[in-house]
């Protein structure tokens, strides 16, 4: 079904070939190098608790999730439209501990979330699984969005879980492995694939085997990447199930502060050696990260209002 709705401002990703970067961002073989200049959460990731994972974003102002909260809603309202349908199975691609199904089953925001795991009187400041289910719960959770997470910290994952905040996880390093039976069925028939920090740790690898578990409902994908991870390979393997990916230039978003002088300076240089136009990075002190939308020939054509 073809929708009225128009697109303003956008690139489409008609294809590259392996190693070029159409989109004038970094490609598989630099993106190792990115990598090793990047901050490294790694240690914040896999814990029971989410604390130091909040404290370690809130120390670079991470603030991602919240930014593309708003475009979500937005593209899912749109989705329904095209689709007709009101509920919806969201897979989350880097989920984690479940925070962009947290922002979008509630009226939180990031800052809400800081203050109550990181606030010296937060109502989850404490690590009781009850408390921590009571605090969500007492939010009234929307149940017209579903979510599974897709995330190899299975420890992130299963928090999410036990909260309710998702209603499946799958934890398998999509990178090296298949999806087994069970985790394909838990991925089967979802309306939307989004993603707000892996790109560049999950390559198209991973995205074809979620979305060719899927591929019967024809989900879209929304993403986001920091700059300059490439999202070409990913616009590539999902252009093989017939979805047309667009850079939605409009809804760049602000990812995080720089951590360190070192780390500016070699994304400064990365994206210099792209092409890549700068000046929000070099003026701002933050990163940005790019949006891209995938979908159908002719379903999303999201009208861009003020």
């Amino acid at each position: 079904m073809a929708s009225d709705i128009h697109i303003v401002g956008e690139i489409a990703i008609t294809g590259a070939k392996k190693g070029s970067s159409m989109s004038g961002q970094a490609s598989s073989a630099e993106r190792g190098e990115i990598q090793g200049a990047k901050y490294d959460f790694t240690a914040t990731y896999n814990r029971r608790w989410p604390h130091a994972y909040f404290r370690a974003h809130l120390a670079l102002d991470y603030m991602i999730a919240d930014r593309a909260k708003p475009i979500f809603e937005r593209i899912f309202a749109d989705y329904r439209r095209v689709r007709n349908k009101t509920r919806l199975k969201i897979i989350d691609v880097g989920c984690s501990y479940g925070v962009n199904a947290a922002l979008l089953r509630t009226d939180l925001d990031l800052d809400d979330l800081y203050a109550a795991y990181l606030g010296p009187s937060g109502l989850l400041s404490s690590r009781q699984a009850i408390e921590h289910r009571a605090f969500f719960r007492n939010q009234g959770l929307r149940d017209d969005i579903q979510f599974v997470g897709v995330d190899p910290s299975f420890r992130a994952v299963r928090y999410a879980l036990d909260l309710g905040l998702i209603e499946a996880g799958v934890t398998t390093d999509l990178e090296t492995r298949d999806l087994t039976v069970k985790e394909r069925s838990a991925l089967a028939d979802a309306d939307i694939l989004i993603s707000t920090g892996c790109v560049g740790y999950a390559t198209e690898a991973t995205f074809a085997r979620v979305y060719e578990a899927s591929a019967t409902s024809h989900p879209w994908v929304v993403a986001f990447a920091m700059h300059p991870f490439s999202y070409d390979d990913i616009a590539a393997a999902l252009r093989a199930f017939s979805l047309e990916t667009r850079l939605v230039e409009q809804f760049r978003q602000r990812q995080r502060r720089f951590s360190r002088s070192t780390e500016r300076q070699a994304i400064l240089k990365a994206m210099a050696e792209l092409g890549m136009e700068d000046r929000l990075e070099r003026t701002t002190g933050y990163i940005y990260a790019s949006c891209y939308i995938s979908a159908p020939p002719g379903e999303c054509r999201l009208r861009l209002r003020g």
